[in-house]
């Protein structure tokens, strides 16, 4: 019988495709959800609930994260920085549930009930976060493809389509920036 030590290791390959889609949807969010607090007063309503300094992240454990700051009344978007201390951590348990996640090929209700998807610290901030997310998500997204990601898709208005092109035009800007 051979020992422990004989047999090789087997490492997995990375995922270079799945990580810069994932990286991708997280600045697209992130600016999106900086510039949602800016425009739109539901966003604000939910964002002035949260404490004065609120941070919280979205991340994959072994992987890339996006962190959002609220302080001294704004909301930004710090991008892939290291946490140590986030009042609500959001984490996917690995690169191909935070893939299908962001392509829209699972939700994340089911992601959740298969416990892909596990969230740290007050799950009253978390609903909100997933409320903020969903308003962003309209923004960001075509009314076709906003059904993969939210329930109920609100219906197209002017206004709503003025706040998508000034959130396009911001996250532009924050690409060049």
């Amino acid at each position: 019988m051979k020992a422990v030590s004989d047999y090789k290791e087997i490492v997995p390959k990375k995922k270079w495709f799945e990580t810069i889609v994932v990286r991708v949807f997280f600045f697209f969010i992130g600016m999106g959800m900086q510039t949602a607090y800016r425009i739109d007063p539901d966003v604000r309503k939910e964002v002035d609930s949260w404490p004065e300094t609120f941070s919280f992240c979205m991340s994959v454990v072994g992987g890339p994260s996006m962190l959002m700051l609220k302080k001294a009344g704004s909301f930004q978007y710090l991008g892939e920085k290291e946490t140590f201390y986030c009042d609500v951590e959001m984490c996917f348990k690995n690169i191909t549930f935070a893939y299908l996640i962001m392509t829209g090929r699972i939700s994340v209700p089911n992601a959740i009930y298969h416990n892909r998807q596990f969230v740290k610290g007050s799950l009253n901030y978390g609903m909100s976060i997933i409320r903020v997310m969903n308003i962003v998500q309209t923004l960001l997204l075509p009314n076709f493809l906003a059904r993969f990601y939210i329930k109920k898709v609100p219906k197209l208005t002017l206004k709503k389509l003025v706040n998508r092109a000034i959130t396009y035009f911001n996250i532009g800007y924050g690409v060049i920036k």
